[in-house]
C-alpha cells in the first residue's frame, strides 16, 4: 500500500506538471504565430526592395506585385545630388551661364587692371574625348545642316555625372526609351542613369563629365561615314587656358562649352606663347572689352588687330583698322546678359537726376590715375560745375570713395550736399541707385564695352553719352531717338543735358527698355554670334547637338 500510494502521488504530480505545461504553451502560441508572420512580411519586403528593378523589367507577376503595393514611385531611384547644376556646389561649378544659362555679370564699374589680372575661378576640368562605345552606330535623320552627321553612338562613362537637365519637366525613363527621347529633344546631349542600372534615367543638356560614383553618363557622339567620331568636345587644355584673364569661354544656350575662346584684352608674353601653341587646335577670336583694345591710346592698331582670324569689335569704321583677312562683327560683351526689370512707373518720382559709375582704384590720388582716365573724371568735374551750380541737379557718383568709405574724390563746391558718393558697389546696390535715376551719365572715351550703358537701358533709364566713346555708341539710337542723347564736349553739353532733362519724365519720349530688348541680350546677340561662327568657321568648330545660341 505504501508503495502504491507513493506511485499514485508521483503519477498525480507528473500529470499536474504536464497539464500546467500544456496551458503555458497554448498561451504563447498566438504570440509565436504573430512573430512568424511579421518576420515573413519583413523578408518579403526586403526581397522586393532589392529586386525591384528586375521586377519592373520582367512585367507580369513582378509588375503586379509592385502595382498591388502601390510602391512604383517608392522603388524609383530619386535624383542624385548631381542631377541639376552640380554634385556639390563647393566642388563642382555650373559652367556658364548663364545657361542658362546666361553669361556672368560683371560689376557696374571697370576693375583695376591689377585686379582684372587675378586668376578667375576655373570651370570643372573637361575630360578628354573618350573612345567610341562598342555598340553599333544608329542611323538618324540629319538635324540642322551645320551640326548634322549620318549616325550616332553612345559612350558610357561609368561613375561619371552629366550635368543640367535637358527637359523642363524632368521625366525618368529606361535607357532605351531615353535614347529615343534624346534624339528628338534639341537640348539633349547625354543621358544619366543610376550607376549599374538602365532605369530611372534622365536626359541631360551638358556633357561636362564630373566624377560621381552613383551615376553613369551615356554621351551622344556623332560618327561620320568613315566610322570616325566627330567630336564636339573642347580641347583638353581649354579650361586651363580659362585661368588666364584674357581668355574667356564660349558656351551654347544650355551651358555646353564649345571649342572657341574669346580674347578680351592684351596678352602677356607668357599668355601669347599659350595662344601660339593652341591657335590651330582652338578657335581664338578677339573681343572688345577693355579700354581701347585692340588699339593703343592713339587709336592705332596694335598687333592684336591682326593675329586673330576674327574680331568682335565696337568700331564705327572697322575696315580702316582690320585687314580683309580678319572677319569682323559689331559686337561686345555688353551685348549679352541684360538684367530683367519691369518698365518704369512714371507715377513714381525719381529720387536722383543721374547716376555716374566710376572705379575706386585711384581715389587716394583724387581720381588722377588709370581709373580716372578711363572714366574721364576730369570732364566729370567740369560738367558737375554746370549740373550742380546752374541746374541744381542731384546725382550719385558710384565708386568715388575708397573701400573703407573714409576718403572720396573731390567734387566742386557747388555740388556739396547734392552728390551721393559711394564705395564700389555690388550689382544689386548699383541697380538700386540706377533705377531711381532720371538718366545715366557716361562721359568716358576709353571704354570698349561699357556694360553699364546696356544695363541702364534694360532698367528703362535713358543715357547721356559722350559721342567719342570707343564702345557703346551704338546704344544711342539716333534713328529712333528712343534711348538717350549724345554730347561731343562742353560746347554742346548744355544742349544735350537740357534735352534729356526735359524728355526723361515724359512717358513715351524715351523707350530704352523696349529698344534694348528688341536688339540685344542673349537671344539676339547669341544668335548673331552663332551665325557668324557658322558662316566663317564651320570647318573649324563642331557644335553640340541642338545649338541655337553661342554665349559669352
Amino acid at each position: 500500500l505504501k508503495v502504491a500510494r507513493k506511485v499514485a502521488r508521483q503519477s498525480l504530480s507528473l500529470m499536474a506538471r504536464k497539464k500546467a505545461s500544456s496551458r503555458s504553451w497554448r498561451n504563447f502560441l498566438p504570440i509565436a504565430l504573430g512573430v512568424l508572420v511579421l518576420a515573413s512580411l519583413l523578408v518579403f519586403f526586403l526581397v522586393v526592395l532589392v529586386y525591384s528593378d528586375e521586377l519592373k523589367q520582367h512585367g507580369g507577376a513582378g509588375q503586379k506585385v509592385l502595382q498591388h503595393f502601390g510602391q512604383r514611385n517608392l522603388f524609383a531611384r530619386k535624383p542624385s545630388p548631381s542631377q541639376g547644376a552640380s554634385v556639390d556646389e563647393a566642388v563642382v561649378q555650373n559652367v556658364a551661364a548663364d545657361a542658362g544659362t546666361e553669361a556672368i555679370e560683371e560689376p557696374a564699374a571697370i576693375e583695376d587692371p591689377a585686379d582684372a589680372q587675378k586668376v578667375e575661378e576655373a570651370a570643372p576640368e573637361v575630360v578628354a574625348a573618350p573612345e567610341v562605345a562598342e555598340e553599333q552606330p544608329v542611323k538618324i535623320a540629319q538635324p540642322e545642316a551645320a551640326i548634322a552627321s549620318s549616325s550616332i553612338t553612345w559612350k558610357k562613362h561609368t561613375g561619371k555625372s552629366c550635368q543640367g537637365y535637358a527637359e523642363e519637366a524632368v521625366k525618368e525613363r529606361n535607357l532605351k526609351d531615353s535614347k529615343v527621347a534624346c534624339l528628338t529633344t534639341d537640348a539633349c546631349v547625354a543621358i544619366e542613369c543610376p550607376h549599374g542600372s538602365e532605369n530611372s534615367c534622365t536626359l541631360r543638356a551638358v556633357a561636362n563629365l564630373v566624377v560621381y560614383a552613383e551615376s553613369d553618363c551615356f554621351e551622344w557622339m556623332e560618327v561620320n561615314e568613315d566610322g570616325k567620331i566627330i567630336s564636339t568636345r573642347v580641347h583638353p587644355e581649354y579650361n586651363k587656358l580659362l585661368k588666364e584673364y584674357p581668355f574667356q569661354q564660349v558656351t551654347t544656350q544650355t551651358g555646353n562649352q564649345v571649342n572657341v575662346i574669346l580674347v578680351r584684352s592684351q596678352m602677356s608674353p607668357q599668355q601669347k606663347r599659350m595662344y601660339e601653341k593652341y591657335k590651330d587646335e582652338i578657335l581664338f577670336i578677339g573681343i572688345s572689352s577693355m579700354n581701347d583694345y585692340p588699339l593703343d591710346a592713339d587709336m592705332k592698331c596694335t598687333e592684336f588687330c591682326e593675329i586673330y582670324p576674327a574680331f568682335l569689335h565696337m568700331m564705327r569704321e572697322p575696315e580702316k583698322k582690320f585687314s580683309p583677312n580678319v572677319k569682323t562683327l559689331l559686337m561686345s560683351q555688353s551685348d549679352f546678359s541684360l538684367p530683367d526689370f519691369p518698365p518704369r512707373d512714371y507715377a513714381v518720382p525719381r529720387k536722383y537726376d543721374f547716376t555716374y559709375s566710376s572705379s575706386d582704384c585711384d581715389v587716394h590720388t583724387d581720381c588722377n590715375g588709370w581709373c580716372g582716365w578711363s572714366k574721364n573724371w576730369s570732364f566729370v568735374k567740369e560738367a558737375l560745375v554746370m549740373m550742380c551750380g546752374e541746374y541744381n541737379l542731384h546725382g550719385v557718383l558710384v565708386a568715388t570713395k575708397d573701400k573703407s568709405g573714409r576718403k572720396a574724390c573731390s567734387i566742386p563746391k557747388a555740388c556739396e550736399g547734392k552728390m551721393t558718393q559711394t564705395t564700389y558697389l555690388d550689382q544689386k546696390d548699383y541697380f538700386n541707385y540706377l533705377k531711381q535715376s532720371r538718366f545715366a551719365f557716361l562721359p568716358q572715351v576709353h571704354d570698349a564695352s561699357p556694360r553699364v550703358s546696356a544695363q541702364a537701358l534694360a532698367l528703362d533709364v535713358p543715357i547721356l553719352m559722350n559721342y567719342h566713346i570707343h564702345g557703346g555708341w551704338k546704344y544711342v539710337d539716333q534713328k529712333t531717338n528712343k534711348t538717350g542723347e549724345f554730347f561731343h564736349d562742353m560746347r554742346d553739353f548744355r544742349q544735350s543735358l537740357e534735352k534729356i532733362l526735359h524728355n526723361a519724365d515724359i512717358p513715351g519720349m524715351y523707350e530704352p527698355r523696349k529698344w534694348v530688348k528688341e536688339n540685344y541680350g542673349n537671344q539676339h546677340s547669341g544668335k548673331r554670334l552663332l551665325d557668324f561662327v557658322l558662316e566663317h568657321f564651320s570647318h573649324r568648330v563642331k557644335l553640340p547637338k541642338g545649338t541655337k545660341l553661342l554665349l559669352t
